[in-house]
């Protein structure tokens, strides 16, 4: 046989082998059941209280990147302010979401003037009592994900999908004496000086582990940047006196570095992970560089024994997070919200963190959503992205398929089912 005709012949079966893995992996990656490291979905009680329609689902992640397409208005509620938004925003991360969970969970292919009425008519007919779990069970085949329910103010047990995070960045965060005040409120701790607001955090710690706290979280990279010093309680004690005295502009850095310290120390000895915000401010402006992963590098060395879970990959700066994750035992990559954010980028960093890191030390999906259809699309959107990415790292012959679908089960359940285990209570 000739050299042409055998490359000819060969070619429909090399290709035709090459689409059978492709399709083989993403079935399977597909059936996997997911524990989802990062949500703050609503209680399904308090769902079906609201009248969801397109604009509601909209809100949350998508109208982030109408405004910043120009849109003056926040939260449209009609399709001629929508929908000159939506044209330039529909092919961004947020936009696949939403028209993900439109056309699977709705059965509607377009979102547009026309189709609208019947969006919105299944929508909220979906809204009665088991949403959840046929969305959350059932489509999204969800173990359980961790969820935080910033909403709420004091620590409330999840539902039976979630099991919970809670901050405890409030007591970071006083800047004037009522604050102080509504501290003491909360808890029933008096707080004369800054050891009694460490009790005032320990006891805060304490009601949320009797509600089921899992893991503690931090958002502090929206008020401040990450590097958090090492304080004397003497110097925290000066700037806790000054806002005592008169308000400040903003919490005083000294005394809020001596607190997360202590929040830390915490965590250390209940052996809980701490999950760190790094990267991307949700919404539109803030301080993007308080946010880099690379300013809490001396936290690691200081708590060996403490695991940080840092959020979104730290985007943009994701080759921060894989070089902090590869240098130490104690820092997790997590991809919660880089699929929405920048799919391809989640494709790019995923690549490249299962060259650089182990792979017990990625975690591959947190929805980082308020409502379920968006959770859902977020994870049919991860699913891919990893199924694509270990593909392609099988045919380069970098692992075998049972390799690809063991890493598979790794970033998509079982790194975060060990970091984050479901309560005992909770388990089935």
């Amino acid at each position: 046989m000739h050299r042409r005709t055998f490359l000819a012949a060969a070619l429909p079966a090399a290709l035709g082998a090459q689409t059978g893995l492709r399709n083989g992996l993403s079935r399977a990656i597909d059936e996997m059941p997911l524990v989802d490291s990062h949500e703050h979905l609503l209680p399904e009680r308090e769902r079906l209280e609201l009248k969801p329609d397109l604009f509601l689902l909209a809100s949350h992640y998508l109208n982030n990147d109408m405004v910043s397409a120009g849109m003056p208005v926040a939260s449209p509620k009609t399709w001629a302010d929508f929908e000159p938004w939506w044209r330039v925003s529909k092919f961004t991360g947020y936009g696949q979401a939403l028209r993900i969970a439109i056309r699977d969970l709705y059965g509607v292919a377009e979102i547009s003037e026309a189709t609208l009425p019947r969006i919105n008519s299944a929508i909220a007919g979906a809204n009665k009592p088991g949403l959840y779990r046929r969305i959350l069970k059932d489509r999204m085949k969800l173990d359980y994900a961790v969820l935080d329910d910033y909403w709420h103010g004091d620590p409330i047990p999840p539902d039976e999908f979630f099991v919970l995070a809670r901050k405890m960045d409030w007591f970071c965060t006083a800047s004037k004496a009522s604050d102080i005040r509504r501290m003491e409120e909360v808890t029933g701790v008096s707080i004369p000086d800054v050891k009694g607001l460490k009790r005032a955090v320990e006891r805060r710690l304490d009601q949320s582990l009797q509600a089921g706290l899992v893991t503690i979280k931090s958002t502090l990279a929206y008020n401040r940047p990450l590097r958090f010093e090492v304080v004397s309680e003497a110097d925290a004690q000066r700037d806790f006196d000054l806002l005592m005295k008169e308000p400040q502009g903003q919490a005083p850095r000294r005394l809020s570095d001596h607190i997360f310290h202590h929040v830390l120390q915490l965590a250390d000895a209940h052996k809980l992970p701490v999950q760190m915000h790094t990267g991307l401010q949700a919404g539109n402006g803030n301080t993007l560089e308080n946010s880099r992963p690379i300013l809490l590098n001396n936290l690691f060395g200081l708590y060996p024994k403490v695991l940080f879970d840092l959020f979104h990959l730290g985007w943009p700066w994701m080759d921060e997070v894989a070089a902090l994750a590869k240098m130490y035992a104690n820092v997790t990559a997590d991809l919660c919200w880089v699929h929405i954010i920048t799919p391809t980028g989640a494709r790019r960093a995923l690549h490249e963190l299962i060259d650089t890191v182990p792979l017990n030390k990625i975690l591959g999906f947190g929805g980082d959503y308020r409502y379920i259809e968006l959770s859902y699309a977020h994870a049919v959107m991860a699913r891919r992205n990893i199924a694509q990415v270990l593909t392609e790292k099988v045919e380069r012959r970098e692992m075998t398929e049972a390799e690809a679908l063991q890493a598979a089960r790794l970033i998509l359940h079982d790194n975060a089912a060990r970091i984050f285990p479901r309560p005992a209570s909770k388990r089935v």
